[in-house]
């Protein structure tokens, strides 16, 4: 087999996928990365082309190629925008792919992949490293996270979740729904609410229970997937999904619900095989808008949202939703954000591996939030409530950043007392 029919199976596209992109540059307009660094190869339209080069064997998949094919946070703005509807997230993965069966995972990638795709690990950390946290953060003003403490050169404030001793997955546990019973349905956490947000994944359980779903936490979950899967090891990403189909496919509920856009955009996308319906939070929270219309927050509150990229993208669930779902509760005001729906600069192991362009993004997510003059804002991805948090001190603001299911629990404990 010659260099370039191996580059096509790897790939695994044909060129008709890749010939589609007409070069036209719309996605240069909206692109995160390129309006930092203002170079083609930062954009789809010069990721694309060089992976037409490679398929097509005019140039070969090196080092500094691959780099290209990582300086992208898959926010799939380019792909929401483009008028000929190029498969973009397609391209990038399997290019990755193409790359890690070539060089292996960049370092920064190799470490987050190891620890998420073994769970035994991963709690392993949270045991050993969990009393010893307050000894090197302090507290930061969004709960749940923490401040190193000290500044880090060049990036300033560092803010980290805080990892548990102990999941919140730790044994199988059915939470039953308050009053007349909805539906059974499984709480698909994740990694980031079963080791670092465990109040924030009890407080998904609290809104369901409360719109009267019984829920089922299974122990034997693990992490999704998507570090792998993002990052083109696409074989440790089928061991994850093999391990996590095995425990979903025997249970008798009537979905599965997601709280992290990520999780909900591998689940739909990629878990095809589950004999059942894949929801996101937000879904559930709008199809119930009428019982969330009669909650109240305890005090008045002045909040604004952020579209996770893998919910309004990834998910292609409306922008309305979250927002309709918000300005039904009672004593809170919804103020709108300024390009809501921007990448935070997370993109996984992309704030790794691209510190200081993560951190413009970032910077210019936590300025638009603080013109709204908000309490806090809202989201539906873990990764984001970190990383705006993050931007939000670096800025020196008191805005919190939080899960909507963070204000959403203290509505049914108001309403309950």
């Amino acid at each position: 087999m010659t260099e370039k029919e191996r580059g096509k199976k790897i790939l695994g596209i044909n060129n008709e996928v890749i010939e589609r992109c007409v070069r036209c540059g719309s996605c240069r307009t909206v692109c995160p990365v390129f309006n930092v660094t203002h170079e083609e190869p930062s954009v789809a339209r010069g990721k694309i082309f060089l992976a037409n080069m490679i398929n097509q064997g005019k140039v070969e998949l090196d080092r500094e190629a691959a780099e290209f094919f990582n300086l992208c946070t898959t926010c799939l703005r380019c792909a929401e925008i483009c008028p000929v509807m190029v498969d973009y997230e397609k391209i990038i993965i399997s290019a990755r792919a193409l790359a890690v069966e070539k060089f292996g995972l960049p370092p920064e990638k190799k470490v987050i992949v190891s620890l998420f795709s073994n769970r035994n690990l991963l709690e392993t950390v949270g045991k050993i490293t969990a009393p010893l946290t307050k000894l090197f953060t302090k507290s930061s003003k969004s709960p749940q996270n923490r401040l190193l403490l000290i500044n880090v050169p060049r990036l300033g404030k560092v803010l980290l979740p805080e990892i548990k001793s102990k999941p919140f997955n730790d044994k199988d546990r059915w939470y039953r729904a308050k009053g007349a019973e909805k539906g059974k349905v499984v709480f698909f956490a994740g990694c980031m609410f079963n080791n670092f947000y465990t109040e924030t994944a009890m407080n998904v359980v609290k809104v369901l229970n409360a719109l009267g779903y019984s829920v089922f936490v299974p122990r034997d979950q693990h992490c999704c997937g998507a570090p792998a899967f993002f990052s083109g090891d696409l074989k440790t990403f089928e061991k994850m999904k093999e391990k996590n189909l095995k425990t979903l496919e025997k249970l008798e509920v009537d979905f599965v619900v997601t709280a992290c856009a990520t999780c909900g955009h591998i689940l739909k996308k990629e878990y095809r095989e589950l004999p059942y319906e894949s929801r996101e939070l937000i879904e559930v929270l709008f199809e119930n808008i009428e019982e969330i219309g009669k909650w109240k927050f305890p005090e008045k509150i002045r909040v604004t949202w952020h579209h996770p990229c893998h919910i309004i993208r990834g998910q292609k669930i409306p922008r309305n939703y979250p927002l309709d779902v918000l300005k039904v509760v009672g004593n809170v005001e919804f103020t709108s954000l300024e390009e809501a729906d921007n990448c935070c600069g997370m993109g996984g192991s992309f704030k790794l591996s691209h510190p200081e362009i993560s951190r413009e993004i970032q910077i210019k997510k936590a300025k638009n939030i603080e013109k709204t003059k908000s309490d806090a804002v809202l989201t539906e991805c873990p990764g984001c409530v970190m990383n705006i948090a993050e931007g939000l001190e670096r800025i020196d603001s008191s805005i919190q950043s939080l899960h909507i299911a963070d204000l959403l629990a203290r509505c049914i404990l108001f309403k309950n007392c």
